[in-house]
């Protein structure tokens, strides 16, 4: 169809939401983690529990997890404002819940509630207008108690919350109820919780996975945001003495409205601090008012402040206290914040509608109102976004390096409620021609926020002055997913159709040779294609030379099944059909090969490292430094992989510093990545190099020169990215090492903060050597940084393939 307007294309949008349809993921290209996720979660009789062993709060009674479904069902069961959901399910397996909280009419027609709520942004300008029609409708209001398991506190409050809102009857609790709906996600971190860590049970820090979403407990919320488009988000946090109740200080993000968001956010803010102090004593601190900087709302990847892309008033709430009053701390901050809800509904209601529709509109972005700047103590600076006309996603394999990468970023913008759109016939952008198919997500749509910070290459923001970043400072979905897009500034005239889903991306087997088959290295589903096989002890090649064979040319590093493996034309036919590979026969198999086996690793890493090996379908055995002091044998593996940002050497005892030199002199492979890593490979001797680090917060996004033919960057395009934190670069290496990357001579950093980068440029950042039976691998950069850079998960892969 020839493109909509604009209005009816948020109404597209809308619809969406509204009937919140189950995204169907690619059956190729996306991780099988995945899959069930993006289903409805299973409801069964989610309330029947058993006792269980967990690490409960030192500070005070707090409920065990066991005991959260029965009481929440209990509650419901009682209670004819209250509705219990299951909505997914943790990495571990246990049962994430949203709490709705509404009056008995409201609760019976939540269907009503969400429509209207959405017809309000199908048309914002005529929604605006009619306000007054609107004076009994309600508002969702979220919150969600502990992402950090073991911050107790915000899990009981919630339940105290849901308790109170669904029994009591006092008048304000009722005019409460008038004016919202209240939505709970009680235990944000069951596995956290229950282990008595900060972490979920795969070791990820969730509240750093809302731009990734590599988890289940970030996928469930997110869900729950998308569907619902709360007009205000609270997350409860500890600990902080006084009470921190955001808005946060600068940067602040250029793609959001923060003009409106400031409007109404430091006002709630200031209820929550003072009901805070009414009803506890206790002082608190708003970034925005009383810090000088070190609390952004930079990243995208804190609940909030990705909350805040769909409109939201978002806040971090941080209590006080580790025991009961902590409890009561984020009780009533929280009931402050529906105090003032109650009081400004309709000019909040107003200002969110505002926010859609500058989106929908294209309209500039606006300055934070004076007399709120003059509250600050502090300066608050602005940066704005010229936001482009569009973004094109190749869907060709002529125009993108993985056509199931591509699919997997399609589906990922989907899952988020952003508009994409396919093109209906070809068309041309700068003397390219685009096919029929190619994917078009334009910013003239109500998230276009949400759209751009996940599109676009980011910000440096090294030079900014006396800036002190809280977290990281870069990101980009395309660029550290390896998918290319490009950035559209003129008007796009091409015929689209809103999609819900990516077209499959199908697998093609070209079998025109009798020796074998070969598949290239290019995706990470070629590596997960690759272990299912080693896994079933199927014998397969990898090749260290390049070599062309009936007319194709393959690269180093090119998997190959020879032909005299049984079945190896049915196995072919498998893995090209299940992961969406091409894989091609050939007359003969080359020359230059290695014979590849499953390797046997041990890794004294945790988090995203394991995350990521487990994803590519490597198996391993975590043996930490300590265990190495006692007398561990690691004869049994064959590569040993260091990931720390700190250097184990220093607590090796002599015996346990002897097990790994000997481990490396007797043939064992050894991985070190980050500083840590690689200090280990140095002061064991394993590598004569010397090497320079940035700083503790450095990091971001920066362009690497790949080099042609090396066996670490197999079929990298020689200009390409990666991730770094903490970044290490090299400085000096013998000649027996060989460069696999390094960094552009040029400027090469893309987005972030590293304001001290210039010494490194054109350095090194990957260096390995092969002495004997052993190899050595140096990273300099981050390749599994919580989850994110997947396009740099093969060069951890290749590492493990060395023999």
């Amino acid at each position: 169809m020839v493109r909509t307007t604009l209005l009816s294309k948020l109404a597209c949008f809308v619809l969406l939401l509204i009937f919140c349809l189950p995204l169907v993921p690619n059956a190729a290209g996306a991780p099988a983690d995945w899959v069930p996720d993006w289903q409805p979660a299973p409801q069964g009789d989610w309330w029947i529990t058993q006792p269980a062993p967990e690490v409960s709060s030192y500070f005070y009674d707090s409920i065990p997890y066991w005991e959260i479904a029965p009481t929440l069902h209990e509650i419901e069961l009682t209670s004819d404002r209250v509705k219990v959901e299951v909505v997914g399910q943790s990495a571990e397996g246990r049962d994430l819940f949203l709490v709705t909280v509404a009056k008995p009419d409201a609760l019976n027609n939540l269907g009503h509630y969400r429509t209207l709520r959405h017809f309000m942004v199908t048309d914002p300008a005529k929604a605006q207008g009619m306000l007054d029609q609107f004076k009994d409708f309600k508002v969702p209001f979220y919150i969600q108690g502990s992402i950090h398991g073991d911050e107790y506190p915000g899990v009981d409050a919630c339940l105290e919350l849901i308790k109170t809102l669904a029994y009591s009857n006092d008048p304000e609790v009722l005019q409460i109820l008038d004016n919202v709906i209240f939505l709970v996600n009680p235990v944000a971190n069951p596995d956290g919780r229950v282990n008595g860590v900060r972490e979920n049970g795969n070791g990820f820090d969730l509240n750093r996975d809302y731009i990734t979403l590599s988890q289940p407990e970030t996928r469930a919320s997110v869900r729950v945001l998308r569907d619902w488009m709360p007009m205000v988000v609270l997350d409860l946090h500890g600990f902080s003495y006084p009470m921190l109740i955001e808005p946060c200080t600068p940067p602040h993000n250029p793609n959001y409205e923060y003009d409106l968001y400031i409007k109404w956010a430091l006002g709630q803010a200031e209820s929550m601090k003072a009901s805070l102090y009414e009803h506890t004593g206790f002082p608190a601190d708003i970034p925005f008012q009383d810090y000088k900087q070190g609390w952004d709302d930079w990243p995208p990847i804190f609940a909030p402040m990705y909350a805040m892309y769909h409109g939201a008033y978002g806040h971090t709430l941080e209590t006080p206290d580790l025991g009961l009053p902590g409890v009561q701390a984020h009780y009533w901050a929280v009931w402050g914040a529906l105090d003032f809800v109650v009081a400004n509904r309709m000019g909040m209601i107003y200002d969110q509608m505002e926010i859609l529709k500058r989106g929908v509109l294209g309209l500039p972005q606006q300055p934070i109102p004076q007399e709120i700047l003059g509250q600050t103590k502090y300066k608050q600076y602005q940066m704005y976004e010229k936001f482009p006309e569009a973004y094109v996603i190749p869907a060709a394999p002529a125009l993108q390096a993985s056509p199931i990468d591509a699919a997997y970023l399609v589906d990922f913008l989907l899952f988020h409620g952003i508009e994409v759109e396919k093109a209906k016939a070809s068309f041309t952008i700068a003397g390219v021609s685009y096919p029929s198919g190619t994917y078009v997500v334009r910013m003239q749509q109500a998230l276009r926020g949400l759209a751009n910070v996940i599109l676009s290459d980011g910000w440096d923001i090294s030079y900014y002055p006396g800036l002190v970043m809280y977290d990281i400072s870069a990101w980009s979905n395309p660029l550290l997913w390896g998918v290319s897009r490009v950035v559209v500034w003129d008007p796009l005239a091409v015929q689209t159709l809103g999609i819900s889903h990516a077209d499959l991306v199908l697998g093609v087997l070209v079998s025109s040779g009798s020796a074998g088959f070969a598949y290239l290295p290019t995706s990470s589903e070629a590596v997960r294609a690759t272990n299912d096989l080693l896994q079933r002890g199927i014998p397969l090649l990898r090749t260290t030379a390049e070599f062309v064979d009936l007319g194709r040319t393959y690269g180093v590093g090119t998997f190959v099944i020879p032909a005299t493996v049984p079945g190896a034309a049915t196995y072919a036919s498998e893995i090209a059909s299940r992961y969406g590979i091409t894989v091609c026969g050939l007359s003969k198999v080359p020359r230059s090969t290695q014979d590849l086996k499953m390797p046997n690793i041990a890794v004294d890493a945790g988090g995203d490292l394991l995350f990521v090996l487990r994803d590519l379908g490597f198996t391993y055995d975590v043996v930490p430094w300590w265990q190495l002091n006692g007398g561990f044998d690691l004869s049994l593996y064959d590569v040993y992989v260091s990931q720390n940002w700190w250097s184990p050497w220093d607590y090796l005892t002599d015996f346990g510093k002897a097990t790994l030199e000997s481990f490396v002199d007797d043939g064992g492979n050894f991985v070190g990545i980050g500083w840590g890593g690689i200090d280990l490979a140095v002061q064991a001797g394993f590598a004569d190099v010397s090497f320079k680090a940035g700083g503790w917060y450095d990091n971001g996004i920066v362009h690497i020169n790949y080099a042609p033919g090396d066996l670490i960057a197999a079929q990298y395009t020689a200009q390409s990215y990666a991730f770094v934190a903490f970044p290490v670069w090299f400085t000096k290496y013998g000649k027996d090492m060989k460069v696999s990357a390094s960094l552009s001579s040029d400027d090469f950093f893309v987005a972030g903060y590293w304001p001290h980068r210039n010494p490194a440029a054109g350095h090194p950042v990957i260096l390995w050597k092969t002495t004997g039976d052993s190899n050595v691998v140096l990273m300099g950069i981050d390749p599994t940084f919580r989850a994110h850079p997947m396009l740099t998960y093969r060069l951890v892969a290749n590492a493990l393939y060395l023999n």
